[in-house]
């Protein structure tokens, strides 16, 4: 046997049971690991068949008198691939169920639970069959026929279904029995069932995700199986002694190692223009993003090609937790290529950098220059201060209107007053007057100081800023965002703007379309469907607080959430009412202290509050019950060391994740936030206010790994019925 051609490979399961045995058994592990790779086939492995196993080639492997690693080990070869470490008893058990093949059609290798596949899809309800107006159209005996009958068995094997796990997926016939028999199938097999549930032809999900059939496949050759992108979504085949340190060291970082297949498409690849990524809550574009960022800095090196990559997302503390994961997974050299940038603070350092007065604007200076600028106000037109603070944020900023011909000519989608041209002219002299009274100050709306950035970009002739921009958080940004990084990084080209959002969890803005931005995305629109993070019944939950709104995709459609699934099933979401807010609170107290004695900490658990004072109210009582608190506020990062639990606003959350997530006094003023709504100038503002409240409780909701916990005193919020 050649040592240059032997293969040692680690699956993700492998990691995710290794980072649950205690730290001393993990030493144990990672020190045997490496024994392994220098010599898998030494006669002092103790190799040991798998009584009543259903793959002979998985075996047993002793660390020590406790611990057993499950190996797949050839009769002939020199591919091995460590699949599972446990306790002795667990360790046999989760081995016994299993087998480990290579797919006849795919190429891929792939680890499969046949009997628990093939339980879950018949411990789902039947589904409901609505009685036809001719006898003869109900199908035989009242059963619903396979989501997947229009598909042959290559053509599902293509997409990733394992051969023995047929009969399993021909059995789906509701959505509750494709969502339970997805948590058992090969990761890389779930886009393509959920897109041909969702109604897809089978040659549109294979056109879509871009499976193509290899010429040959050797079912024998698992060296070679390891190569293809769905098996390095499962499994790491460990090059040196330094990558095997690396992974073993943190466990807890294996999400960033594996990509998902259609995450991985996404980021190694070199995409000829912009690229827009959609994805729910959970799905991994925050991962997708940082691991691309990461692939254009590599290229770059490996080019020896100038400039940089700019990484950018709409608040500052988001800024703050990608700059700290980055770190995690890129190389200093890498890192030397990344700048992390809030983007309104880089437009700040850029005007201050060209000599122009900028300084941060603060609440008081703004309300001091409305009070000046509504000095110019036509009285007769009836119309309130609130009016024209929407309209110069909706209208006037977001159409860049620097003169009244501009804003005459706006377009005014989405305001509820209608408004005259004449109007207009009566109404400009306050927006006017405004921004001559922010400038004598030297203060810049966000809007305004993006368009300046942008002007004076497009007037140098200087080389691009920046190489390529990623972009994460896209529905939060506006229209000025996108023209200023359309400039930041020069003409289209290769690799310029990659772009992953959700529009269902915008909480700021309004939609924006990227073609009007100069961003033409056509042929380069992707999305992820599937939720690593949030349980199906709390991801079913949240979307369905979003039922009957309409969400854009970015580019003038619509983005729907029917072909969105979690792999993870858990309890559902917990409602409590109470008549008295001492009986919530001493329900909140009760229900924490069982978790913290469950788990010795509060660190994975965080309270929630829709406003600032909500929390400090919240972080005020609960101290007072001797709970130890840290509340996560804006511009800073969490420390995961500390095992306080986490208060923060449903605003603060967003990009975080937590075991269980509290959202408390969700009674009918503060969702949607009465006070906030009351002051709203017209129905259609209202509308939209309510739609931001909407998908804030949903992003709330859905930073919940495991389980999510609502309550209220007095009348519930309309937005939990």
């Amino acid at each position: 046997m050649s040592e240059a051609r032997l293969t040692v490979a680690v699956s993700n399961d492998f990691f995710k049971a290794l980072n649950k045995l205690p730290e001393k058994s993990r030493g144990k592990v990672a020190t045997f690991i490496s024994k392994f790779r220098d010599n898998p086939r030494s006669p002092g492995l103790n190799y040991e068949r798998i009584e009543g196993g259903k793959d002979g080639f998985i075996r047993s492997l002793r660390v020590d008198q406790e611990i057993r690693c499950i190996v797949r080990a050839p009769e002939e070869g020199n591919a091995y691939v460590l699949l599972w470490v446990d306790k002795h008893d667990d360790a046999y058990q989760w081995a016994r169920r299993r087998t480990c093949h290579v797919n006849r059609v795919s190429g891929a290798l792939q680890v499969v639970d046949v009997e628990s596949a093939e339980a879950a899809v018949a411990e789902a309800p039947e589904p409901f069959i609505a009685a036809a107006h001719e006898p003869s159209a109900t199908p035989p005996n009242n059963q619903a026929k396979s989501l997947f009958k229009g598909c042959d068995d290559d053509q599902l094997m293509l997409l990733g279904v394992p051969e023995a796990l047929l009969p399993a997926v021909r059995a789906v016939n509701s959505d509750e029995a494709l969502s339970r028999l997805i948590e058992w199938v090969p990761q890389s097999c779930v886009d393509g069932l959920i897109l041909l549930a969702d109604g897809r032809s089978i040659d549109e999900v294979i056109d879509e995700l871009e499976r193509k059939q290899p010429a040959a496949v050797d079912t024998s050759d698992v060296a070679t199986a390891l190569g293809t992108p769905e098996s390095q979504a499962e499994f790491m085949v460990i090059t040196d002694d330094d990558v095997l340190e690396a992974m073993l060291s943190a466990p807890m970082e294996q999400w960033r190692v594996f990509l998902h297949p259609s995450q991985r498409r996404l980021v190694e690849r070199d995409w000829n223009g912009p690229v827009r990524v959609l994805g729910g809550a959970g799905t991994g574009k925050t991962v997708v993003a940082m691991h691309k960022a990461r692939w254009l800095a590599a290229q770059l090196l490996e080019g020896n090609k100038p400039g940089k990559v700019l990484f950018t997302t709409f608040t500052r503390n988001l800024a703050t937790d990608i700059r700290s994961n980055l770190t995690k997974i890129c190389s200093p050299e890498e890192l030397q290529r990344i700048e992390v940038q809030h983007l309104d603070g880089w437009v700040m350092q850029f005007l201050k950098g060209q000599g122009l007065p900028v300084r941060v604007f603060d609440e008081n200076g703004r309300k001091a220059c409305w009070d000046m600028a509504m000095a110019m106000e036509d009285t007769s037109l009836g119309l309130d201060r609130r009016f024209y603070e929407e309209e110069w944020k909706d209208v006037v900023l977001a159409n860049s209107c620097r003169s009244l011909p501009e804003y005459i000519a706006a377009r005014r989608i989405g305001r509820g007053t209608r408004i005259s041209r004449q109007n207009r002219a009566q109404i400009w002299p306050v927006f006017d007057a405004l921004r001559t009274e922010f400038r004598q100050r030297g203060l810049w709306e966000p809007e305004d100081a993006k368009q300046a950035a942008t002007d004076l970009l497009l007037e140098s002739s200087a080389t691009p800023r920046y190489a390529s921009i990623v972009v994460d958080e896209g529905q939060d940004f506006d229209p000025a965002s996108f023209k200023l990084l359309r400039a930041l990084v020069g003409d289209p080209h290769a690799n310029d703007l990659f772009i992953v959002g959700d529009p269902h969890q915008r909480i700021y803005g309004k939609p924006v379309v990227l073609s009007r931005c100069g961003i033409e995305i056509r042929g380069r629109s992707r999305k992820l469907r599937i939720n690593y993070r949030t349980t199906e019944e709390t991801r079913a939950w949240a979307t369905a607080v979003l039922h009957g709104l309409d969400f854009d995709d970015l580019d003038g459609g619509t983005d729907q959430t029917s072909d969105y699934r979690s792999l993870l099933h858990g309890d559902q979401p917990l409602i409590k009412g109470f008549d008295d807010p001492a009986d919530e609170q001493a329900f909140l107290v009760e229900t924490l202290k069982q978790i913290e004695s469950d788990h010795n900490d509060l660190s994975s658990t965080c309270i929630t509050g829709r406003t600032n004072k909500a929390v400090e109210k919240l972080a005020a009582s609960l101290q007072s019950e001797g709970f130890k608190t840290r509340v996560i506020n804006k511009d800073e990062s969490d420390d995961p060391s500390d095992p306080a639990l986490r208060l923060a606003t449903m605003h603060r959350v967003k990009g975080l994740e937590f075991d269980q997530v509290f959202i408390p006094g969700l009674d009918e003023a503060q969702m949607p936030l009465l006070h906030e709504l009351n002051q709203r100038p017209d129905q259609v503002s209202r509308e939209l206010f309510e739609q931001q409240e909407r998908s804030l409780l949903h992003v709330a909701a859905t930073r919940a790994k495991k389980r999510v916990v609502i309550s209220y005193s007095g009348k519930p919020s309309s937005l939990i019925g």
